[in-house]
């Protein structure tokens, strides 16, 4: 009870100098404070006055008289505290955020509270509110994913790179670093960056590096690689592309320093480890070697 009543005597404002010092160091104070702002916020139903009064005036001959009783002086105290505990609930329920995420090796696919569909690759993660969507379609993305937006709505992919704005559309979006690449399968997409905004219509593909358009070509695929296990890269980094491959299969790989790290556009097979190698192992005139949980890349 001395909770409820050091809480009760803090929404009442009867405090004095000291106590209400004391209690703002509590490293719970700011959550309190948040959660007194939102419950200040709570409306309380209207009542119709006049519909109250008319049946109160119907019963006034079968009233008895009236018994005073005395009320515990704590009891609007305690009140308070069921309307922060309300206020508390309310809180949490609002803030909370639905994380999925895919580790590395793995996939994952959920389904958005307007039925849109999302598939996340491997070491990427997806973060939204489910409360309120329809007032706040918004999904934080790190990573890649594969969208496909039911018809009719419209959401926001927010990267740390960029915003994709959608309607009724399928796209691929992915966040690698400090790129962006956002690739249009159906339907339009908007891409906002810091520099520039643009729209694609299907088969257009974008990509950002450092803020800056590489010019991609077109593709004409009706939907991205990666999910029959083909990933398809254009100008990218042999860094990047090792650092893919780590990702599906969960391994660690180091390159020698003497490799040079010329561009990369091709398509790598993701179903099997060696078969991935292959397709590289050739253009930078590499050979792999096996060191216990790892795998090494040298010159030839």
């Amino acid at each position: 009870m001395d909770e409820d009543v050091t809480l009760a005597k803090w929404l009442n404002d009867e405090m004095d100098a000291a106590e209400l010092s004391e209690f703002m160091s509590r490293p719970e104070y700011a959550t309190y404070s948040k959660i007194k702002t939102v419950s200040a916020q709570l409306k309380a139903p209207d009542v119709n006055l006049d519909a109250l009064y008319t049946a109160i005036n119907n019963r006034k001959n079968k009233a008895q008289e009236p018994k005073v009783r005395k009320l515990n002086p704590w009891l609007p105290r305690i009140a308070a505290v069921l309307v922060l505990a309300l206020g508390i609930s309310f809180y949490l329920f609002t803030t909370a955020v639905i994380t999925q995420t895919a580790l590395a090796g793995k996939r994952d696919v959920f389904t958005l509270p307007d039925d849109s569909q999302v598939t996340l690759n491997a070491g990427s993660q997806a973060e939204y509110k489910e409360w309120n969507w329809s007032d706040n379609r918004k999904l934080e993305l790190n990573g890649e994913a594969y969208f496909k937006v039911a018809k009719g709505k419209t959401f926001d992919v927010v990267t740390p790179l960029g915003t994709v704005t959608v309607v009724g559309t399928q796209f691929n979006v992915k966040v690698r670093n400090n790129r962006l690449d956002v690739t249009c399968f159906e339907g339009k997409v908007k891409v906002t960056t810091k520099n520039e905004t643009l729209f694609l219509t299907p088969g257009k593909t974008v990509a950002f590096k450092e803020g800056k358009n590489l010019n991609l070509p077109n593709v004409t695929a009706n939907r991205p690689g990666w999910l029959s296990y083909e990933t398809y890269f254009a100008n990218e980094s042999l860094q990047n592309v090792i650092a893919e491959i780590e990702r599906q299969y969960k391994v660690k790989i180091t390159i020698d320093a003497n490799v040079p790290d010329k561009l990369f556009t091709g398509t790598v097979p993701m179903n099997n480890m060696t078969t991935a190698l292959n397709a590289i192992q050739p253009i930078y005139h590499l050979q792999s070697k096996k060191a216990g949980d790892k795998i090494i890349l040298t010159s030839e």
